[in-house]
């Protein structure tokens, strides 16, 4: 068999700088690009040398620790000891994660056979597995694991943002409590114009056995002032409901002033992970017709100023 060293040298450059450079984004670094090529080439040269010289303990697990450490020092520094671990971490869940990318990748893509025909048997008992792939196959699939390593991390990464803005809501009425998952919009700055009041919005689904008949589905679709225009027949029809509805006027995203349907709670409470529950009487509640979350994650969407967070300042607790 032929090997070209200058060839394995390239494809190992190749291969170490991208999986650097994921490491660097795994961990938020900014690092300098002649650090992230030089690691790179001393990962390549280090591949490179196992076909160049015959020295059995520069191939040793020690060995590509050593190598490995090197390779993490010259493109990121050391920063603390902390920091270096996470670092080795990060560099070898890459590793792992884009190596075994391949060779799935590479064995779903090959032609079915007996896998007896790429196992051999050594006389002490051992058993070698045969991994062939050429190289613009191993490029492929090389950048297909990138790329789906890339896209988990993201998708990790918004979770985890979005976990950070979930809270639990319970909202009191008549003594009656509804609960459900919200998220704090920053980006919400919706209050009553009239009282300063901040507005939260919810599904109307949620209260869908205490608003009148249809009134759940038809928010989605009608006017709120023409389904407020039924108020007063059904306060005669008993609708417990009927003086803590509000329209709070607000502007689309296409400029058009609408309103929006509402409802005065006695109580808002809010939990945010480990913190403190915190109650809020000075809160309007709007409904919304629709779902809120395209899969369900939470069904509220929370005023900034009734989030959690130590840097927005809460609403006295007393009556509107």
């Amino acid at each position: 068999m032929t090997v070209y060293v200058d060839l394995v040298f390239f494809t190992n450059l190749a291969v170490d700088g991208t999986v650097l450079l994921l490491t660097a984004k795994v961990r938020k670094l900014q690092p300098k690009r002649r650090r992230v090529a030089l690691s790179a080439g001393l990962g390549a040269a280090y591949a490179a040398m196992m076909f160049l010289a015959s020295v059995p303990y520069l191939y040793s697990f020690a060995a590509k620790l050593m190598v490995s450490v090197l390779m993490l020092l010259c493109a990121f520094g050391y920063g603390g000891l902390l920091r270096f671990i996470r670092l080795f971490v990060a560099f070898y869940v890459v590793n792992f994660a884009t190596l075994g990318g391949v060779i799935g990748t590479s064995f779903l893509l090959t032609q079915s056979g007996s896998p007896w025909k790429a196992m051999t048997v050594t006389a002490d008992g051992g058993l070698l597995l045969s991994w062939q792939l050429q190289l613009g196959l191993f490029a492929a699939t090389f950048a297909l694991s990138v790329w789906m390593f890339r896209g988990a991390s993201a998708s990790t990464e918004r979770q985890q943002r979005l976990e950070s803005l979930l809270v639990d809501v319970v909202v009191t009425v008549d003594g009656e409590s509804w609960s459900c998952r919200g998220l704090v919009d920053t980006g919400n700055r919706l209050y009553d114009p009239l009282t300063r009041i901040p507005v939260m919005m919810m599904e109307a689904s949620l209260w869908k056995d205490k608003l009148p008949s249809g009134w759940a589905e038809r928010l989605h679709q009608e006017p709120a002032d023409q389904l407020l225009a039924e108020l007063d027949g059904l306060r005669e029809d008993g609708f417990a409901w009927g003086e803590r509805i509000r329209l709070v006027p607000y502007r689309s995203l296409n400029g058009t002033t609408r309103l929006l349907l509402a409802i005065k709670p006695d109580s808002v409470s809010i939990v945010s992970g480990s913190s403190e529950e915190r109650i809020y009487r000075r809160v309007l509640i709007g409904m919304d017709g629709g779902s809120i979350s395209p899969d369900g994650t939470y069904r509220a969407i929370v005023h900034p100023d009734l989030g959690m967070t130590d840097s927005t300042p809460s609403i006295p607790s007393q009556p509107a």
